[in-house]
């Protein structure tokens, strides 16, 4: 075996990928809104099942910096970063079911095109939405009892 052929493009491999029979991920960072208690639960969950090569992170003013994004564009869907590549929402949902015991046959049949063209619809115009506006309705009631 040549030097040669233990170089290689990194950045030509899918985030999941093969090589020589063994397979590996990147590190996956997943932005979540922890106030909101649904997004907590799940993301507990899947902490619970979930190995290192997944790092939860809560937003806050640290993590939006890094991130580069505002509040509501954090709470409004889920993110993640994978190898500097940002994914949202169903794509971030399909990179943690992916390192996930079991959970990868859901992100195997969520890739299917006809099922990600639904499941992308359906979290972009209906549960995205509905999670951010009862997010922002607790923020609103949370100000009142403040005040």
């Amino acid at each position: 075996m040549t030097t040669d052929s233990l170089n290689f493009d990194a950045s030509r491999l899918p985030l999941t990928y093969s090589f020589k029979g063994v397979t590996s991920m990147a590190k996956l960072e997943v932005l979540y809104n922890s106030e909101c208690p649904i997004c907590d639960r799940e993301i507990k969950h899947y902490k619970k099942i979930s190995n290192s090569d997944i790092s939860y992170v809560p937003i806050s003013p640290a993590s939006l910096n890094s991130w580069g994004l505002s509040e509501s564009q954090a709470a409004k869907k889920l993110h993640a970063r994978l190898a500097g590549k940002k994914v949202v929402g169903v794509d971030a949902f399909v990179e943690i079911w992916a390192r996930l015991p079991y959970y990868w046959i859901l992100a195997t049949f969520v890739k299917l095109p006809p099922v990600k063209f639904l499941a992308d619809n359906m979290y972009s115009i209906f549960l995205a939405p509905m999670l951010f506006s009862l997010h922002k309705f607790r923020q609103k009631r949370a100000s009142k009892k403040e005040e």
